[in-house]
This record gives C-alpha cells, sequence and structure tokens, in this order.
C-alpha cells in the first residue's frame, strides 16, 4: 500500500490539473467592441445629401444593460456597460456556447442621447470575441451650429427644451413622427427664426444661420448612418421676419385640383391645372374656390402647364414643365383678355422657344437644370425662372413676348435654395416675388423670395429676403402666385395624394405690404 500511495496522489494531482486546464478551455471573454446603426432606408427624398467627410459621435444613454441568454443552458447573464466609452467595463466572461442577447434603451420625447435597440445572436468559442451590437432607433437628430446664435435654440412640444451644445452644434434626439418647433434667436438682428418639424427616423436635421444673401450649401456636420437633410435658417436684412406661417382660407373645387398658376382679371382669380389635364382654364371664387366659368384653348394640348404671365391686354400660359429635361417643344400660349372674358372657348398664338445654354436633351426625371414653372411679364418681354433639380438655384431667361420661334436668352442665376414653382412682379412698383419649396420629404417648408431695390432691372443684385411660409401639411403643394400692386396677395396650391393621406388644393392669402 506504501508502494501505491505516491501513484494515487499523482494520479489524483493529474486530475485535478486536467480538470482546470478543461475549465479554462472551456471559457472566453465577450468584448463589446462597438455599436453599428442600422442605416437609413434609402428612399431618400432628391434634395437630401450624403456626405463622409466627418463624423457626429451619437451620444448614448450613460448605462445600458444588454442581457445574454444561453441558447444551451437556458442561463442568463447581464452586462452593464457606458456605450459612450468602451474601454473598460464592457466585457464578461461567459461558457464556450451559443447566446441571444437583447439591449433596449429607451427615452421621451425629447433626448440628449439616442435611445436605442439591439437583439441578435453570437457563438463564443474562442479566448476572446468581439462583438458590435447591430442597434436600431427610432429617432431622428436636430444640429444647429452655434454660429449666430444668440441664446440656447429650443424646441417646443408640448412643453420647451433646451438643445445641447457639443462642441460646435447644439443638438437633440427626437422620437420619430414627432413634430416640434425649432426656435433660434439670431444674433445679428436678434429674430427668432422658427421651423416647423415633422421627425423621421434616420434622419439629420442639420441647421445654420446666415445672412439672406449667403450663397452655397454647407455641409458642417453629418452621421454617416443618418440622412443628412440640411437648411440654412436665413437672416433677413431690415428686420424682414424669415418665418410667417400663412394659413389657407378657401379650398379649390373640382376640377381645379392641381392648380399650378394664377392671374387676376376681370374682377376674379382664374388658375389652370398641370401635366395631363384640360387645355382649360378656370375663373374661380376666392371665397368658396367654386369655379366660375371655364374657357378652352382650342388649339392648345396641356403637355406641362405650369404657370400664367399676364400684361394689360394678354395672357400668358406657360406650357413648359420639364421634369425630365427632354423636352424640345416648349410653349407659351397668348389669348387675349377680352377673348377670355366674353368666350367660353379662345384661340391662342405661340411661341415657341429653347434654351440658349441647353446642349443635352437626355432623360433626367426630377434630376436636371431645364424645367421650369414660373414666369411673369415685363418691359414687353417675359422673364422665365428654372427650377434646378439638382443644385436648387434658378436661372432666369429673357424671351419675346409676341408669337415665334426663339432662343431664351440667359441673364444669371441665384441660389435660391429650394425649387422655384411661380413668380411675379408688382407693375407698379417692379417688386418681385419667387416662390417655391424645400423638397425635403416631410421636412419640406414652402418659402417666398421677395426681391426690389435692384438696378437696371438686375433682379437678383437689389435686396433680397427669404421668408419660410409653413409646411405642405398645411398649405398642401404651392404652385401659384398673384401680387397686387400694394403687395398682397394669392398663392394657390394643388392637391397632394400619398396613400391614404389626401391634402385638397387651397388658396393662401398673404400681406407683404411692408415686408419688399
Amino acid at each position: 500500500m506504501k508502494k501505491l500511495y505516491p501513484i494515487v496522489l499523482l494520479l489524483f494531482l493529474l486530475s485535478a490539473c486536467e480538470n482546470e486546464d478543461t475549465k479554462d478551455l472551456n471559457q472566453g471573454t465577450l468584448i463589446i467592441s462597438g455599436i453599428s446603426l442600422e442605416e437609413y432606408q434609402s428612399n431618400a427624398s432628391l434634395n437630401s445629401r450624403i456626405e463622409s467627410q466627418s463624423n457626429w459621435p451619437h451620444i448614448y444613454a450613460s448605462e445600458v444593460v444588454l442581457m445574454i441568454n444561453s441558447t444551451t443552458t437556458n442561463e442568463n447573464y447581464e452586462l452593464r456597460f457606458n456605450p459612450n466609452d468602451l474601454s473598460t467595463g464592457s466585457s464578461l466572461s461567459l461558457p464556450y456556447g451559443d447566446y441571444s442577447y437583447e439591449l433596449s434603451s429607451t427615452g421621451e420625447d425629447v433626448e440628449t442621447f439616442l435611445p436605442i435597440s439591439a437583439k441578435g445572436t453570437f457563438r463564443l468559442n474562442q479566448p476572446n470575441l468581439n462583438l458590435s451590437l447591430q442597434a436600431t432607433t427610432t429617432y431622428g437628430l436636430i444640429t444647429v451650429n452655434k454660429s449666430n446664435v444668440k441664446n440656447t435654440p429650443i424646441l417646443v412640444l408640448g412643453q420647451s427644451y433646451e438643445m445641447t451644445l457639443i462642441g460646435d452644434f447644439y443638438y437633440s434626439y427626437v422620437q420619430e413622427g414627432k413634430e416640434p418647433v425649432l426656435e433660434v434667436i439670431e444674433n445679428i438682428f436678434g429674430n427668432t427664426i422658427r421651423r416647423n418639424l415633422v421627425i423621421l427616423a434616420y434622419r439629420h436635421y442639420n441647421f445654420i444661420i446666415k445672412v439672406s444673401d449667403g450663397q452655397g450649401k454647407v455641409v458642417d456636420i453629418l452621421v454617416e448612418d443618418f440622412e443628412l437633410i440640411e437648411e440654412e435658417l436665413l437672416v433677413n436684412i431690415g428686420g424682414v421676419p424669415t418665418s410667417i406661417n400663412l394659413s389657407p382660407t378657401t379650398t379649390l373645387q373640382a376640377p381645379l385640383l392641381e392648380s399650378s398658376g394664377l392671374a387676376y382679371f376681370g374682377g376674379e382669380l382664374w388658375s389652370h391645372n398641370d401635366s395631363g389635364n384640360t387645355n382649360e382654364i378656370f375663373q374661380f371664387s376666392r371665397t368658396n374656390g367654386a369655379i366660375l366659368k371655364t374657357v378652352t384653348i382650342s388649339n392648345a394640348t396641356n403637355v406641362d402647364w405650369e404657370d400664367f404671365a399676364e400684361n394689360e391686354t394678354h395672357l400668358f400660359i406657360g406650357d413648359f414643365g420639364n421634369n425630365n429635361g427632354n423636352r424640345t417643344d416648349l410653349t407659351i400660349y397668348r389669348v387675349k383678355k377680352s377673348d377670355v372674358l366674353t368666350n367660353t372657348s379662345v384661340t391662342a398664338e405661340k411661341i415657341s422657344f429653347k434654351y440658349e445654354d441647353q446642349t443635352v436633351f437626355s432623360t433626367a426625371p426630377n434630376n436636371n437644370n431645364f424645367d421650369c414653372e414660373a414666369f411673369f411679364f415685363a418691359n414687353d418681354s417675359l422673364y422665365l425662372f428654372s427650377k434646378n433639380w439638382t443644385d436648387n438655384q434658378t436661372r432666369w431667361y429673357s424671351l419675346p413676348s409676341k408669337p415665334g420661334d426663339y432662343v431664351a436668352k440667359l441673364k444669371g442665376s441665384f441660389n435660391v435654395q429650394g425649387l422655384i414653382t411661380a413668380a411675379d412682379i408688382n407693375t407698379r412698383t417692379g417688386d418681385i416675388i419667387l416662390l417655391g419649396y424645400t423638397n425635403q420629404g416631410f421636412a419640406t417648408q414652402s418659402f417666398v423670395w421677395l426681391l426690389s431695390g435692384y438696378p437696371d432691372f438686375d433682379i437678383f443684385e437689389g435686396k433680397r429676403n427669404r421668408i419660410s411660409i409653413g409646411s405642405p401639411l398645411v398649405l398642401s403643394q404651392t404652385e401659384g402666385v398673384y401680387l397686387f400692386e400694394d403687395n398682397t396677395g394669392w398663392i394657390s396650391s394643388e392637391r397632394i395624394v400619398g396613400g391614404t393621406i389626401v391634402l385638397p388644393p387651397r388658396l393662401i392669402p398673404f400681406n407683404f405690404r411692408n415686408l419688399f
């Protein structure tokens, strides 16, 4: 027995060592190496921009809990860590095996951090496993560059939330579907600028304050996994407000459902529908939107009628809508007002034209700079304003107002920071109004540019003020404008149909008497 004792002891020691080594070999360390957000759905609005030169470091809750379940033993584990700092406390020792995990970080309507959810699986079969969590969110991000900001911007959503400053930007995360009002006080004139927003997840709404004559887009910040929707908040000169929320007073009646231009003569407003509709113009009531008279333009086709212009004797109908950028049949129809007032069918004279700077006529739907929806009459000429889908500028052209075949002469361009849909001029003062919208999905805003005090009819070299007038959710799609001699007037809009949502065509009054 004495001879066997050392052998038994040796076997026992070897067995203990073997069990200890086996235990070490069957356990590893899970290391949380990062958080990857699901990228935004790429049905981006046309005016949205993606840049990748810089990053926004998402701010997460200071502590989150990762719940881990072993699919082999059904044992549960818990890992608490700070997702903003993964250098410490973001690892956990686990037995080898297959696991599922789940994380949920919740928040209020407006937050200083990005609430996220994450779930997935992993297999631990090595000493160290780096795991990047695949997360989703139901929040969007709002940022405001601190340049030219006087006080901390606020978001009004039932209550007021001060935005948080980090680096050069104020920021807040907002729950999808919420409609906060952004209020920023600028330090140039001390005006309050307001923006009505509709928030979508994975959208980054970035704002920077500029003087109204500022040029060019500014991309200072972005989130690579969020869609960037950026807008300059323009500070107007001379105390002109940057935002006026206009309100519709009248719903337009059928068949005038796609009002795309406005004129005024015979004591009433006139309009027409846009592309693919009848070759008719309509006199209608400002009170209830009812059709008072319908006049057919007998020798015309409504390829894409987009705007009215007029002088004392004639009405001009612009058939120059060109969403695809490939039209070679651009036409303006000219009819006598006296004929329109006394007949139900009239024959038009034709002005055919092409742009002097267009040499390519390939099809580029909503991706070209030769669309046009706006013009007016002045100085015995017609002045057209392009709807630039690709760069949000407008070019303006001059064209004779008499029948014939012409080349529209390029006069210049201006960064209107949106898509121009109508124009008019005050025949007494020369003040000009351009109507447009920003084309940013649920963040779209309608706006007007007010132009005055320009030298030698160089219309973009005088006083220029941009005013946001509201969301299409209230106004519908703003397409027509008429300006009276006292700088009051009307805006018309066409209906918006999207799934089960139908926003009716509107008539919207404005009073810009003291703003030009």
